[in-house]
């Protein structure tokens, strides 16, 4: 499953527009209020829209709620219909991308439901589960659909592990995709039955190893992971210092709260396509949104987390909102949404301080700051070229005091050197 083409008419603050996601990785950004999780809601109600023929026990859809109504108040509340949501994507069991909406057509209406709007995606997903039911198997590919809000972090690691008796998968598989959590994540319960229902059988071997690989590709700072006493414990190295293996709640935020996202994510990939055994994570397709993406990530981290998601989840697509240059910076010209401009240049290839001021519009003190630098040097250079030593000696000296880099200020006077050995 992947959503290439998004449509919206009067869904919450959009009144009409549309995006394209070209690629398996989208980042969207702009100003607090210009769209950014509007878009990720749009596209949980499309791809809620796979459930629709899957009984809603065992997976919840996601319709168009009364609360997303556009409105506007000029003197008088006006709620605006039709409200649209349209997407169009690619199945692997399609040849061809198919197109689906859900829309309210009146005031007091609800969702359509019907097969002109619904039914090629709603038929996928029936597909796949009715196979399952007439045949007991396992081999469905099936997608992997999550959202991970900002709430994400809401909620304790550790609690008291259930025993499993085996693989429910479309009841496991989407446990809670609309608003994953760590309060509600299901990996722990699921290691803490694992090596039983491998003995038995009900579980695939290689499926725990593959777990932790992935756990240490997605997260580089981690070295070494086990499951010990109904948690996950963790070695990890930054820098020169590599820790001792300790319970992941004792890691610092940004590792819990990323380890814990990683590791649900990988989990579902393994309960909906175990059967693909240790190419399980590698191989599962699906769509996973996250907002905002840098929450507690050191500005390191934030420079390879892209990279570290497209190795882990080669087949995943990933759209997620970040406020964060650094972030923006490591994606290439159709992998960013810019809901503030629209820039056709590559963020990879500019400064982080041109992300900022290009890119996310933000005259920032330290760009004007390198605006002023560059003028000195130039000025510098400018009267070196066209004027005696002599005669501007003391005006070289006062800018040679203001420059603040201190190979930029070598340079300068190697050049004002190097004219004085040439007279």
């Amino acid at each position: 499953m992947k959503i290439d083409k998004l449509y919206l008419k009067n869904f919450r603050n959009i009144e009409e527009t549309h995006y394209e996601f070209p690629t398996n990785f989208t980042g969207i950004i702009g100003m607090n209020g210009s769209g950014k999780s509007t878009i990720l809601h749009a596209l949980r109600v499309a791809a809620g829209a796979y459930f629709m023929g899957i009984p809603n026990s065992l997976a919840k859809n996601r319709h168009i709620s009364k609360d997303e109504v556009r409105m506007t108040n000029n003197k008088i509340e006006l709620f605006h219909h039709p409200v649209i949501v349209e997407a169009e994507g690619q199945f692997p069991e399609n040849n061809a991308p198919i197109t689906w909406r859900r829309r309210i057509l009146k005031e007091g209406g609800s969702n359509t439901s019907s097969v002109e709007d619904v039914g090629a995606i709603r038929n996928l997903g029936s597909v796949k589960y009715n196979k399952m039911k007439r045949e007991g198997t396992d081999e469905l590919d099936l997608p992997v659909i999550a959202y991970f809000g900002t709430n994400r972090v809401f909620g304790s690691a550790r609690k008291r592990q259930k025993a499993r008796t085996g693989r429910q998968i479309f009841k496991e598989g989407y446990y809670d995709w609309l608003d994953m959590r760590s309060s509600t994540y299901q990996y722990a319960q699921w290691l803490t039955s694992y090596d039983a229902l491998v003995k038995n059988g009900k579980e695939y071997s290689e499926s725990k190893e593959t777990f932790f690989q992935t756990i240490k590709t997605a997260c580089p700072y981690v070295t070494d992971v086990d499951f010990i006493s109904d948690r996950l414990w963790l070695r990890t190295q930054m820098k020169s210092q590599i820790s001792d293996l300790l319970p992941l709640e004792l890691k610092s935020d940004g590792i819990i709260t990323f380890v814990q996202m990683i590791a649900e994510l990988a989990y579902r990939c393994i309960i909906l396509n175990g059967y693909l055994k240790e190419k399980a994570i590698l191989q599962s397709k699906g769509i996973v949104l996250i907002d905002e993406i840098d929450l507690h990530l050191h500005p390191k981290w934030q420079e390879h987390v892209v990279k570290d998601l497209k190795k882990a989840f080669p087949n995943i697509q990933f759209i997620v909102t970040t406020h964060s240059p650094i972030i923006v910076q490591s994606l290439k010209a159709n992998e960013l949404i810019n809901l503030d401009s629209i820039a056709d240049v590559n963020p990879s290839d500019l400064t982080l301080g041109e992300v900022v001021t290009h890119i996310m519009g933000k005259d920032s003190e330290h760009s004007e700051s390198s605006n002023q630098q560059e003028q000195l040097s130039k000025e510098y250079l400018t009267l070196l070229k066209h004027h005696s030593l002599d005669a501007i000696s003391e005006h070289l000296n006062q800018i040679e005091f203001k420059i603040i880099d201190p190979s930029v200020r070598a340079f300068l006077k190697m050049q004002r050197l190097e004219k004085r050995s040439n007279k």
